[in-house]
C-alpha cells in the first residue's frame, strides 16, 4: 500500500466527505485517485479556501479538511488560518512540500513551512517517513478536535505520497471533551454565586460551541444575574431578547469596568477575560468586584485577569455548577428591562429615524422582518454570517438574536465573512444562510462567489456599502480629532460589487432608495445561486466607543 492509499482509507474512516483546496504540483500526488465519495471543493485563492473551510467546520460541528499548495499557498492563507485559530475552528490543513530528495537545494516552492505556520495555527505535524503520513493526519485531526479547537497543519513532501505505508496505518480514535474542574472548585464557585448580592455572567463563544446556551440561561435565571456578551464575541451564546441580557461589553478596559460596576461577583464563561481593542488605560475589573473564569482553553486561563480560573469542559462544568447552585430562581427582579419589547421598540425607532438616509439600522430592521417570515417545510432558522466590521455591533443587536444563529470572525482581519458563509451553506444545505459584509471586507475574497456558483449554493449577500473603511475612519476620528480626513487609504471609490459578482457567476443588484430595499432583499433570499445586494448606506462615521 502506498501512503496515498493509506490516506484515502483514513478519509473513509474519518467520514470526510469534502476537501477544500487550490492544488499545485506538490499536491497532485495526494489527489490522484481521490475517492469519489470525497468532493473536492475548489477555491480560486487560498485565503478564500481556508475561510470556506472555517465556515463549513463551524456549521458542521466537526473538523474540515483543507489542501494548500506549498509555501506560496500557505503564505496566501496565513491570515485566514490566524482567523480560524482565533475562532477556535477545528481544521486539518495539508500543505505540499517539495520532493524530499532535493530539499537541500532549496528548489522552487520549498520553504520551512512549519516555521511559516507557527503562530497562526494550533499546531504543526511533519511526518518523517512515508509510512507516517496517515498517522500524521490522524494526529492532526485529534489535535484539531481537542478543545479549544484550531487549525493544524500537516506538511508532506510530494514524494512521500508514493512511498510505502505498511506500518503507518492509524485507527480513527475518539477525542473526549475535557471533564469538569475539581469538585472542591465547583463547590466554591457555586457558594460564591449563591452568596453574591449582585452577580453577573459574561457568556462567550465556547458556550455556543458546546451547545450549552440553555444551561447558561438556566444558571442566569436561578441567580437573577445580569448577563453580558463578551467583547467582540464571534458567536451568540445567550438569547439577545432575554430580560436578563444587558448587551455586549465594549472592548475597552474602562468601558468593561463601567458596565460591570455594581456587580460584586462576575463569572466569565467560555470567553477571554477580556479581549480588548484598542488600548485604553484603566482596570478591567471594577473596584469591589471579584472575577472568576470558567474556560476550556489553557491559554486563556493563563492570561486571564481573574482571581481564580476553573479549567474544564464548558458544558460539563455548567451542568456540575447547576447541580450545586440549587433550584431557587431569583428572576430578573431589580434589573431594568433591556430585552424583549423594550429592545424591539428602541430598534424600530432607530430604524425609522435612519430610513431617509438609508442608515444601517433601517437596513437591518428590513432584513430582520424578512428573516422572521415563516420558513418552508424542512428548513431550519437563519444563520447570519457577519463581517460588517464598523456595523457589526448593530448587526449583532438586530440579527444575532438566538444562540446557534450567528457567526463572525474573532481575529479582526478582513476577508473571512463571504467565504465562511459559502462554507456554512455547504455544510448545512437545509439551513438558510445570510452573509452581511462591508464593502471593504467583500473585496478581500470575492472569489468565494465563484465556488458558490459552481456548487449551486443559494446565498444572499448583503453588502453595506459606505464607500470606504469606516472602522478606520472612526478610529482616526477618535484618536486624532479633526485630522481623520487627512488620513490616506480609507476611501474605496469606483467599485462595483454587482458587476464583480456577475463576473464570478453570481447575480446582484444595487440599491440606493429605501423603497427599493425590501424587494431587492426578498429577491436575493429566493435566488437559486449567490445573489449580492449592494446597499448604498449612510456614510456617516460611527463613533468608535458607542
Amino acid at each position: 500500500m502506498k501512503a496515498r492509499e493509506a490516506f484515502h482509507l483514513w478519509l473513509e474512516r474519518r467520514e470526510v466527505r469534502r476537501l477544500f483546496g487550490n492544488p499545485g504540483s506538490t499536491e497532485v500526488p495526494m489527489l490522484v485517485g481521490l475517492p469519489a465519495r470525497v468532493r473536492f471543493t475548489l477555491g480560486l485563492q487560498e485565503a478564500a479556501v481556508v475561510a470556506m473551510a472555517d465556515g463549513y467546520a463551524q456549521a458542521a460541528g466537526r473538523p474540515a479538511l483543507v489542501e494548500l499548495h506549498a509555501a506560496p499557498g500557505l503564505g496566501n492563507a496565513i491570515g485566514a488560518l490566524f482567523t480560524a485559530w482565533k475562532n477556535r475552528t477545528p481544521m486539518v490543513v495539508a500543505v505540499g512540500q517539495q520532493d524530499s530528495r532535493h530539499l537541500h537545494l532549496e528548489p522552487l516552492l520549498a520553504a520551512d513551512m512549519a516555521e511559516m505556520a507557527r503562530g497562526a495555527v494550533k499546531g504543526v505535524v511533519e511526518p518523517a517517513r512515508p509510512e507516517d503520513v496517515a498517522a500524521a493526519f490522524e494526529r492532526a485531526w485529534r489535535l484539531a478536535s481537542t478543545p479549544p479547537g484550531g487549525p493544524v497543519v500537516v506538511v508532506v513532501p510530494s514524494d512521500f505520497w508514493d512511498g510505502p505505508a505498511e506500518s503507518g496505518m492509524a485507527e480513527a480514535g475518539r477525542v473526549e471533551a475535557p471533564g469538569t474542574p475539581p469538585h472542591e472548585a465547583v463547590e466554591e464557585l457555586a457558594r460564591r454565586l449563591r452568596g453574591a448580592g449582585s452577580p453577573a455572567l459574561v457568556v462567550g463563544a465556547a458556550v455556543d460551541r458546546a451547545g450549552a446556551a440553555g444551561l447558561a440561561v438556566e444558571l442566569a435565571e436561578r441567580l437573577g444575574a445580569a448577563v453580558w456578551g463578551d467583547p467582540l464575541g464571534p458567536r451568540a451564546s445567550f438569547p439577545r431578547d432575554h430580560p436578563l441580557y444587558r448587551g455586549e461589553l465594549m472592548p475597552g478596559a474602562p468601558r468593561i469596568a463601567q458596565a460591570l460596576l455594581g456587580s460584586d461577583f462576575v463569572l466569565v464563561v467560555g470567553a477571554p477575560a477580556f479581549l480588548v481593542y484598542p488600548f485604553l488605560p484603566g482596570p478591567l475589573v471594577p473596584p469591589g468586584s471579584e472575577l472568576w473564569l470558567l474556560t476550556d482553553d489553557p491559554a486563556e486561563a493563563a492570561r486571564a485577569v481573574a482571581e481564580r480560573v476553573l479549567l474544564g469542559g464548558v458544558r460539563a462544568s455548567l451542568e456540575a455548577l447547576l447541580e450545586r447552585v440549587g433550584e431557587e430562581q431569583r428572576g430578573p427582579e431589580g434589573l431594568p428591562p433591556r430585552g424583549g419589547l423594550a429592545e424591539r421598540a428602541w430598534q424600530r425607532a432607530e430604524a425609522a429615524r435612519a430610513r431617509g438616509r438609508m442608515g444601517v439600522p433601517f437596513v437591518l430592521e428590513t432584513l430582520r422582518a424578512l428573516l422572521e417570515r415563516p420558513l418552508a417545510a424542512g428548513e431550519e432558522g437563519w444563520l447570519v454570517v457577519d463581517e460588517a466590521v464598523s456595523a457589526s455591533p448593530l448587526v449583532r443587536r438586530w440579527l444575532a438574536t438566538e444562540p446557534g444563529g450567528y457567526l463572525t470572525a474573532a481575529s479582526g482581519g478582513l476577508g473571512w465573512g463571504l467565504a465562511a458563509a459559502v462554507g456554512a451553506k455547504l455544510a448545512r444545505p437545509e439551513r438558510r444562510v445570510l452573509a452581511v459584509v462591508g464593502d471593504g471586507a467583500f473585496l478581500y475574497a470575492p472569489q468565494a462567489l465563484w465556488t458558490a456558483s459552481q456548487e449551486g449554493v443559494a446565498l444572499p449577500v448583503v453588502v453595506l456599502d459606505n464607500g470606504g473603511y469606516a472602522i478606520l475612519k472612526s478610529y482616526a476620528a477618535a484618536y486624532y480629532p479633526g485630522r481623520a480626513d487627512a488620513t490616506p487609504g480609507l476611501e474605496l471609490p469606483g467599485l462595483d460589487p454587482v458587476r464583480l459578482a456577475e463576473a464570478l457567476g453570481g447575480r446582484g443588484v444595487r440599491v440606493e432608495a429605501p423603497a427599493d430595499l425590501a424587494p431587492a432583499l426578498a429577491g436575493a433570499m429566493e435566488a437559486r445561486g449567490p445573489f449580492v445586494v449592494d446597499v448604498a448606506v449612510d456614510r456617516s462615521v460611527p463613533h468608535l466607543f458607542e
